[in-house]
């Protein structure tokens, strides 16, 4: 039998003590939950060249982020300062706003007259007027106060159910020259409520009562989406108690594009209805609303 050296044996004792430590000790650690940092090893394959650069090491601070505060909902926009009333005690209009465009009548190149009744009152007379115009499809525009379609809404219902427009002559009939802007603009928008509210619409023009008008309102027409103050250039004085000849005469003397003006509230002006649309009609002429006569899009009864 051959002995090892002293100094092997040595060797080969410590080596099996020290791995028997070694277990042990990794043994209590792991039991505490401890772990070991992991070690990298490099590659060969990865190291760099002899005399590359090395790549800089990576910055062990975080770059600074922008941080944007949230909007507080509960914070308000600051509120839009009211419109200040001007010397008149109103509110004036927006500064861009266009006046309405003021006509008497329409183009004259063509062979074309516009009746239209005012006012609205006597039903009973408004209804004849339509039942003529239907029976003889005979174009024309009513400007009646709202106040008469409140007070006979059935009565106006029927014209625009037969197809005759219906346009914007305020609600108490009432001058509205040398008043503010934004008092012209209240009184047709209390007209076009009341009549909305009976299932009516408004046409896209107006027509001042008893012809008084100024620049306040053109521009409270417009704001109240109404491009046209219409007038006249033939008035047949129908209100006054001439008979319904006299009314005739007076209507028939009216050249191409004019504008007619008759009420609905004398029967003489019905009785003169038939001498009119005969004069015209022999003479070449055809009876518009005055849409078609401005161009405005609306309701014709007889295209």
């Amino acid at each position: 039998m051959i002995l090892e050296p002293n100094r092997q044996r040595r060797n080969r004792v410590f080596r099996v003590v020290a791995g028997i430590v070694a277990l042990l000790f990794v043994g209590g650690v792991t039991a505490t939950g401890w772990t070991l940092p992991a070690f990298s090893v490099a590659s060969a394959t990865t190291s760099p060249l002899p005399g590359t650069p090395l790549p800089a090491a990576p910055s062990a601070t975080t770059p600074p982020v922008a941080v944007i505060p949230t909007p507080d909902p509960t914070t308000a926009p600051p509120p839009t300062p009211a419109p200040t009333p001007g010397a008149d005690g109103c509110i004036p209009p927006p500064a861009d706003l266009q006046p309405a465009t003021v006509v008497s009548h329409g183009p004259r190149t063509s062979n074309v007259i516009a009746l239209t009744f005012d006012d609205g009152n006597n039903p009973s007379n408004v209804a004849l007027i339509r039942e003529f115009l239907v029976r003889n499809r005979v174009n024309a525009t009513f400007f009646p106060t709202a106040r008469a379609i409140e007070l006979a809404p059935e009565t106006w219902q029927r014209v625009a159910a037969a197809g005759f427009p219906i346009a914007n002559h305020t609600y108490h009939h009432v001058s509205l020259a040398k008043q503010c802007v934004e008092k012209q603009l209240a009184e047709l928008e209390k007209a076009k409520r009341v009549v909305a509210a009976q299932g009516l619409t408004l046409q896209g023009y107006m027509r001042p009562p008893f012809e008084e008008y100024d620049r306040n309102t053109q521009l409270a027409a417009a704001a109240a989406g109404e491009g046209y103050v219409v007038l006249w250039n033939v008035d047949t004085l129908d209100w006054t108690g001439l008979s319904g000849t006299t009314i005739a005469g007076r209507a028939i003397g009216a050249g191409p594009g004019s504008i007619i003006l008759m009420h609905t509230t004398r029967l003489a002006t019905m009785h003169a209805l038939a001498q009119i649309v005969a004069h015209y009609r022999k003479r070449g002429y055809t009876f518009v609303t005055i849409g078609q006569l401005l161009g405005v899009p609306g309701p014709v009864p007889f295209p």
